[in-house]
């Protein structure tokens, strides 16, 4: 990856759920929010070197572009303003909620990210992917007891990297296990070494 390319990530990682929370707030339609985001992000990336090169800032350069993406889509759609229903309202608050949840996701992922490859392979296999020590045995090796120890040694360590990151492991295994919507099936992290 170039720096350019680097740089981008950086930006849409920095605006993307500001972004979103905009345009959705415009159109009051989950996938048309999505869209619409998608489509500012684009044409982001494809003017990205005029950017930079302007050294502009870049908050007020992606809502410039939403701004002009939404108004597109309302001039081609010929509906003006849009009447926001209960169940749009419901639509709005679910989508925000998952977002809050998927932005909660990429912290857990960053996270894991910061432990050493094996116990990040049984954190995944053993909580997220729900497999017993006995199945994960012949995966990683060792034996099931030891395999327990290290798992509980490895949440102590996701505990401390979310620690560092600012993220109270707590709440986000409260906001995890009740979130509705994209979430891993598995087991229950224990409560005393829960991330």
């Amino acid at each position: 990856m170039n720096r350019a390319e680097q740089r981008f990530d950086e930006l849409y990682d920095r605006h993307f759920e500001a972004v979103f929370r905009y345009v959705l707030r415009r159109v009051a339609n989950v996938a048309e929010a999505e869209d619409l985001t998608a489509q500012t992000f684009y044409k982001a990336l494809r003017r990205f070197w005029r950017f930079r090169w302007s050294g502009g800032n870049a908050s007020a350069w992606l809502y410039r572009i939403a701004t002009n993406e939404v108004n597109s889509h309302y001039r081609s759609q010929r509906l003006g303003r849009s009447v926001v229903s209960a169940s749009v309202t419901a639509e709005l608050h679910n989508a925000e909620q998952e977002l809050a949840v998927h932005r909660l996701y990429l912290d857990l992922h960053r996270a894991l990210g910061g432990l050493e490859p094996d116990d990040q392979a049984l954190i995944v296999l053993r909580y997220f992917e729900q497999k017993p020590y006995d199945e994960i045995t012949p995966i990683l090796g060792g034996r099931p007891s030891t395999l327990a120890m290290r798992a509980n040694r490895a949440l102590k360590k996701l505990k401390n990297e979310l620690h560092k990151r600012g993220i109270d492991h707590e709440e986000l295994r409260g906001i995890l296990a009740s979130a509705e919507g994209p979430r891993p099936a598995g087991r229950r992290i224990p409560a005393q070494a829960a991330p």
